[in-house]
């Protein structure tokens, strides 16, 4: 009498395929792995690096077309002057101006130094700079034939209104420079203008008369 199979057992042939099976799966996989791995480590460029994070963090990039301008000179802490191409003066620096310009007439009778008063006939007479001719900016058409040979012989042409808000000077500066022809490099406003000379109790002259 023959033995009857177990129908619970596995199949050997089966079995064998199957296995034979997976070890050729699992040996593609490597083979394809060495491979790949052979080809990324000779080629020049564009090999995947392994100790490489391809995933960092991109830094944020801020808008810098527009910086901020500064409100004050960093070594002298004081506003820095307008980009305007006029030369500006201190009160000291008039002052000293003012000294010499004055040394100079007592000892010769003319001088380098020349104040010119921006502001309206009035004010010019009721006090003014000594030595400083009258040209207000509005009339200067009329008034820049009779002072301009003074003007051109002048190396420091200093120009003054009340100070402050006054732009009287800044507008004569640049009629001068630009409708009459004088060097710009010889033109200065005093930005203080008369009311800083007056606090300071510097001379002033009424009337007409310059001196």
């Amino acid at each position: 009498m023959s033995q009857s199979s177990d129908p619970q057992q596995p199949d050997p042939v089966r079995l064998g395929i199957i296995s034979g099976i997976i070890s050729g799966v699992i040996a593609i996989a490597l083979i394809a792995s060495v491979v790949g791995l052979a080809a990324n480590s000779i080629r020049d460029h564009g090999s995947i690096n392994f100790s490489r994070n391809y995933f960092k963090k991109l830094p944020v990039v801020t808008d810098t077309t527009e910086q901020a301008q500064p409100t004050t000179d960093s070594e002298t802490g004081e506003a820095p002057a307008p980009d305007d191409g006029i030369q500006r003066l201190s009160f000291e620096e008039a002052h000293d101006n003012f000294i010499t310009g004055e040394e100079e007439y007592e000892s010769t009778g003319e001088s380098i130094y020349l104040f010119v008063d921006a502001r309206v006939r009035d004010q010019y007479e009721e006090g003014h700079i000594p030595g400083a001719v009258w040209l207000y900016h509005y009339e200067s058409e009329n008034l820049i034939d009779e002072l301009r040979p003074e003007l051109e012989l002048a190396f420091f042409i200093i120009i003054y209104c009340n100070g402050g808000d006054c732009e009287d000077s800044i507008h004569l500066a640049t009629d001068l420079m630009s409708l009459y022809g004088l060097p710009g490099e010889n033109i200065f406003v005093y930005e203080g203008g008369l009311d800083e000379w007056v606090e300071n109790e510097m001379p002033i002259v009424s009337g007409s008369d310059r001196r």
